[in-house]
């Protein structure tokens, strides 16, 4: 025995004298690592879409010879889509276990990808567009609540959301280069294999890091969610329908019927909320106290877009090819990266109400940078000022998740990341619809290489710019009063 002892090859003999629990801390290590890859990339697939269909976009308006409010409208349309499954999600996930949920959505995301790439017409494309966008939100819910589950410790879940918020400059990068290099040189429907390798990657992350759940004995009912989820979606399609305009789309009496549904499904929902004893739409994060403003927050800065909005100036503008325009863009892209990184750092150490307060009042002020954009400035002078900008608008995102992900009850996280993701998608489909129609109608409406045409597309720009500063501003004011009144529930729950 001793002969075969030492006969054992070095490597063997190390890991034998390898104490067990930094056997245990290691593979504990690796675990969490890719259980927060497969939370990352299930949250960037929503992130990918957007990246990419910003790219897109003036191809599918030529190929469907579609107005720019349509246009708009299909760029959105996902977001509003996606609501019907925000409340589903969180339930389902509960029930059937995160494994099961995140494997289906993934599967659903690619399928809408396959839908959009097929599309023959423009219905069909919506159509894809809403398959994937409901895959992405399911996606992005169950994964937020998987990155929430893995770091339970208050700085590391800060750290954590600081790092998450690094997956849209990163998106914002990436994507955006592949897009512009495959577009040209084929069409615009390969782009949507990103969006099919990213779901299957998802879903083989899936399968080999999240444990197989058993089916939860409590079987919740399912119709409250639907119900809210129905009339997130009608309301979000109706703004979107509605937005193309009765003279310019066939799309426009779609409107009156998503109105009409989301207010059939409300009034079902207070119905059955009344009568069902416990119903399964989990709404205590929204009964304490400063949810409102912060969701508030969500709402406003997610209904304009800084770097969409500079694209399009590029694009109109100064007339940048696909791939010069995402060349463009990687340095205010790369510094949101960075910038992100810190905001979840400076949270962990200074609180998060506290650095996307800071992080709102800041992007508001350097937004009106885009004032300074004159008609014949350089294509640098627009690149610059987001790069500014791009820092404190970058640092807020994890910040403002944290914020919000705190008022979650430990046994409701799946329900807060719904509310939270409802609200994003609320406000990308209806604030977004509204700054995003203007701006776009505004640069396009003259195509002439004149003077005249550069000042007013200049205009478009410094408009852009008063909407993100009126938006930043009332975040950041909603975040002050969220802090005040956490902090007197804090004082109030002292004295008891």
């Amino acid at each position: 025995m001793m002969f075969h002892v030492w006969r054992v090859p070095d490597r063997s003999v190390q890991c034998s004298f390898m104490p067990s629990k930094q056997i245990a801390g290691t593979r504990a290590s690796a675990s969490v690592q890719m259980k927060t890859a497969t939370a990352f990339l299930a949250i960037a697939a929503g992130l990918v879409i957007y990246s990419s269909l910003e790219f897109m976009l003036v191809e599918i308006q030529t190929e469907f010879s579609m107005s720019p409010n349509a246009t708009i409208v299909v760029a959105q349309i996902a977001a509003g889509a996606s609501l019907f499954a925000v409340f589903l999600a969180g339930a389902l996930a509960d029930r059937l276990g995160e494994r099961r949920i995140l494997s289906w959505a993934s599967a659903a995301f690619c399928f809408g990808a396959v839908i959009v790439g097929l599309s023959p017409h423009e219905g069909t494309l919506i159509v894809g567009l809403a398959v994937g966008g409901v895959g992405s939100i399911v996606m992005a819910i169950v994964g937020l609540s998987v990155l929430n589950k893995t770091y339970p410790e208050k700085a590391q879940r800060a750290r954590a959301f600081g790092l998450f918020a690094v997956i849209a400059p990163v998106a914002a990068i990436v994507v955006p280069l592949l897009s512009s290099a495959i577009i040209p040189r084929s069409n615009w429907r390969f782009v949507t294999i990103l969006w099919v390798l990213v779901g299957l990657g998802t879903l083989l992350l899936v399968r080999r890091t999240l444990p197989k759940g058993t089916e939860s004995s409590v079987r919740s009912e399912l119709v409250t969610p639907a119900l809210a989820g129905i009339a997130l979606s009608g309301v979000a399609l109706a703004f979107s329908f509605f937005g193309i305009g009765p003279k310019e789309g066939h799309h426009f009496p779609n409107g009156f019927i998503s109105a009409g549904v989301a207010s059939v499904a409300t009034i079902l929902l207070i119905m059955t909320m009344r009568r069902v004893a416990t119903p399964t739409l989990d709404i205590r994060t929204m009964r304490r106290r400063g949810s409102f403003p912060i969701l508030g927050a969500l709402f406003l800065v997610n209904g304009v877009n800084l770097f969409f909005f500079t694209y399009l100036f590029l694009q109109f503008r100064y007339h940048q090819t696909l791939i010069e325009t995402a060349v463009l863009l990687i340095l205010p892209q790369a510094v949101a990266g960075v910038a992100a990184v810190w905001g979840g750092r400076l949270s962990a150490r200074l609180g998060s109400a506290r650095v996307a307060a800071f992080a709102f009042f800041s992007a508001a002020v350097l937004s009106l940078g885009a004032l300074l954009v004159g008609a014949e400035a350089s294509a640098w002078a627009p690149v610059i000022i987001l790069t500014i900008a791009a820092i404190p608008i970058a640092g807020s995102v994890g910040p403002l998740t944290h914020a919000f992900m705190e008022l979650a009850p430990e046994d409701g996280v799946g329900s807060a990341s719904s509310v939270r993701n409802a609200t994003v998608n609320l406000g990308i489909a209806i604030a977004g619809l509204i700054t995003g129609t203007i701006i776009f109608n505004d640069l396009e409406r003259d195509t002439e290489q004149n003077l005249a045409a550069y000042q007013q597309q200049a205009d478009a720009f410094h408009l852009a710019g008063v909407f993100c500063f009126v938006s930043y501003l009332g975040a950041g004011l909603l975040v002050v009063l969220y802090a005040r009144r956490r902090g007197v529930s804090v004082i109030r729950a002292a004295h008891h």
